[in-house]
This record gives C-alpha cells, structure tokens and sequence, in this order.
C-alpha cells in the first residue's frame, strides 16, 4: 500500500502529461481517504499494512459412486441453469417495464433497397430477332423475355421468312 502510495504522488509529480498528473494525484487522494487521512498525513505518517484475510477453504464435497454422481450432477446442472435462464427472463422484463432498452426495441428505418439494374440493356427488338435466329425457344418465351407482345414476336418471325 505504502508503494502505491509513493508511486502514485512520484508519477503526480514528475509526469510531463497534465492529466496523468491530475489522475494520480485524484487516486493518491482517495487512497488517503480510504485509510481515514488527509492527503499531507499520508505522504508523511504512512500506511500501515493490514494482512490479507485468506478465504475459507471450500467445504468437501460428499463422496458418491460414480453412477449416481454422473445422474446427480446432471440435474443438478440442469437445475441450475434453468434458475439462471429464470432470472434472466426476470431481469428482462424488470428492464422493459423500466424502459431501459425502450429506444432498441424500436424498429430501425430499413434503408431503402436499390435494384441493381445494368445499363447494358439489349433492344427488346434486337434481342427478339436474335432469339428467333439462333434458338427454337417458343414464342411466348420470347415474348416474356423480350416484353415484347407475342404478335410482334410472330411478326418479326413472319417477316424474317424471306431473308
């Protein structure tokens, strides 16, 4: 403690940064306080070192056959984890009912969605005439590619005759 201390007012003191100046001194200030002392009696009384409780070492567990601990142990976990899935839910609907998440739970404005179109476009007549010559793909087909009319389709293929 008594380190910190003193590595907390040396930093306050020859650190070429305002704000790391300031923090270590705001920490060193509540670390004096902590321990009930201004700020000047730490730097020069001291702290004094209070030991460390160490925690309890955990109590043992009861021995059981390997059978009934595999069973045991599942729904024990199981238990456990519907519990932990309850208090969620819990803790959900406290937050909701408090408006906590309010603003998230509002749709979101989608942005709007562009068709992506090529500027590449084949004449519809053009690409009728085309699909005429070179394939056997019925009229209507054309027609529905194209969007054409199915009697301009059969007109064209009318006139082609004689080429």
């Amino acid at each position: 403690m008594r380190q910190r201390f003193h590595n907390l007012l040396k930093l306050a003191a020859e650190s070429p940064f305002a704000g790391e100046r300031a923090n270590s001194l705001a920490a060193a200030r509540r670390l004096a306080d902590k321990h009930g002392m201004s700020l000047d009696e730490a730097a020069r009384l001291g702290f004094e070192e209070t030991p460390r409780a160490e925690a309890p070492p955990p109590p043992p567990r009861p021995r059981r056959d390997a059978k009934s601990a595999a069973g045991f142990f599942f729904h024990l976990s199981e238990a456990e984890l519907l519990a932990e899935k309850a208090r969620r839910d819990a803790s959900l609907r406290a937050a909701r009912a408090r408006g906590l998440d309010a603003d998230e739970r509002q749709p979101k404005p989608q942005p709007a969605r562009r068709v992506w179109r090529s500027g590449a476009k084949r004449n519809p007549y053009s690409h009728a005439r085309v699909l005429l010559n070179e394939t056997s793909i019925p009229f209507a087909e054309i027609a529905a590619v194209t969007g054409l009319d199915i009697y301009q389709i059969v007109g064209m293929k009318l006139k082609m005759r004689g080429t």
